[in-house]
């Protein structure tokens, strides 16, 4: 797949200088502490900015099927961008936000990379969403040394490789997420089954990155509930699903999960209405359009993190981006790309910050990567910092049921 492989920058923790842990432990000291300035009422009309603008990109679904998610990404990512040039977060320079349409396709995200890794005064990418387009992204940014953070990429594979479990291996040292992957997602939501007494399982997926890769964690770990896959299948996304529908039919299982997008998961749903098994997926079915799209009361789906209403740091994030007026709703990952938009932005401010100031460069790069490895602070979403292989150190997960046509929260794991 595309993301398997390793870039030639050697891996953060191993032959790692003296030198370059002091200077990475001043440029993340200098971000938080530019970060701290939130709030203090600055405005952008009393910033240096003479140095000129520095572009924060974004790349996501702004149309098509899960535009809703890609839009409510970029005005969170946006208002990340005003805030920082409000408290005058780089030295000498203004943000603009930079978003690029990858309407879910691969293809089109390596070319949206392609074209603002061409710009010099691109500081870092929030994005992607779907994790198959994160596989020809990761490339083309990783090559140019820009980093990348991503709000809702899930797959294992982006950040441990093809042998995550028995040989993981970093893919790039340029990216990094802030949300939890499949490894937690799956396995909560065959925990849930298995709770309910439903051991027989019927497995569908889209043959996607994002939906194989969710369904195979949910299969090994309904193995060691004692459950029973009775039936596997890939149904490709935007096909009917009657053929999944017979062969469930035949198998009689207790539940389907599901592995794919909610455009595809509602129709499947609705066309199990007279079996009388509800569908279970991951985060890719919570959506607030899942139900129209034909998802049923009782369904159940796992999603990355506590509702954003319920974080103890969320309600500053809300009233800005309400007082913004943005006219779509933030969405389920509109706070982590807030989050990442502020990592990519404050680990800059820290690189510049430490240098005293000055023009930047896409030599800084490197620098950048290493800040945001080294990043420690607190987020909307909580608490932001990366492992060796760039995954986000928390991995909290909810579980939803749909329920009058809306995912209600069932339980947290912690």
């Amino acid at each position: 797949m595309g993301g398997a492989r390793m870039t030639g920058r050697a891996r953060w923790g191993s032959g790692r200088t003296r030198a370059t842990g002091l200077l990475t432990a001043a440029v993340v000291a200098a971000a938080l502490a530019l970060a701290g300035c939130s709030g203090s009422g600055a405005a952008n009309g009393d910033c240096d900015t003479s140095e000129g603008t520095l572009a924060v990109g974004l790349i996501a679904p702004l149309s098509g099927p899960l535009a809703n998610i890609g839009l409510g990404m970029r005005d969170s990512a946006d208002l990340a961008v005003r805030q920082a040039d409000e408290r005058c977060a780089i030295p000498g320079y203004r943000l603009e936000l930079q978003s690029r349409d990858d309407k879910g396709d691969p293809p089109t995200g390596a070319a949206a990379a392609r074209e603002l890794a061409a710009n010099p005064d691109l500081i870092g990418v929030v994005g992607t969403y779907n994790s198959s387009t994160a596989q020809t992204v990761q490339p083309v940014l990783g090559d140019a040394g820009i980093v990348q953070v991503s709000p809702g990429n899930t797959n294992v594979s982006l950040t441990r490789g093809a042998n995550p479990v028995t040989a993981p291996l970093r893919q790039y040292q340029t990216y990094f997420r802030v949300v939890a992957t499949d490894a937690v997602q799956g396995p909560a939501a065959a925990d849930q089954l298995a709770a309910q007494g439903r051991s027989r399982v019927a497995v569908v997926s889209d043959g996607q990155t994002y939906g194989e890769g969710i369904a195979d964690e949910f299969v090994k770990q309904l193995g060691t509930r004692g459950g029973d896959v009775v039936m596997r299948m890939t149904l490709p996304a935007g096909s009917p699903p009657d053929a999944a529908v017979a062969a469930i039919n035949r198998a009689r299982p207790q539940a389907v999960f599901y592995g794919g997008e909610y455009p595809d998961a509602g129709p499947l749903s609705r066309a199990l209405t007279g079996l009388g098994v509800p569908l279970v997926g991951g985060d890719g079915i919570v959506d607030p359009d899942y139900a129209a799209a034909g998802g049923r009361d009782g369904d159940l789906a796992t999603s990355v993190g506590p509702p954003t209403e319920t974080l103890p740091g969320a309600k500053a994030f809300l009233d800005a981006y309400r007082a913004a007026g943005y006219r779509e709703s933030y969405g389920q990952y509109g706070a982590f790309s807030f989050d990442a938009a502020n990592v990519v932005i404050g680990s800059v401010g820290g690189v510049v910050a430490n240098r005293g100031g000055g023009a930047w460069s896409p030599q800084l790069r490197p620098a950048v990567d290493q800040a945001v490895q080294a990043y420690d602070a607190d987020g909307v979403t909580g608490p932001i910092s990366f492992d060796r292989f760039g995954d986000v150190g928390t991995d909290a997960v909810t579980m939803y049921r749909l329920l009058g046509g809306r995912w209600i929260p069932a339980r947290a794991q912690p």
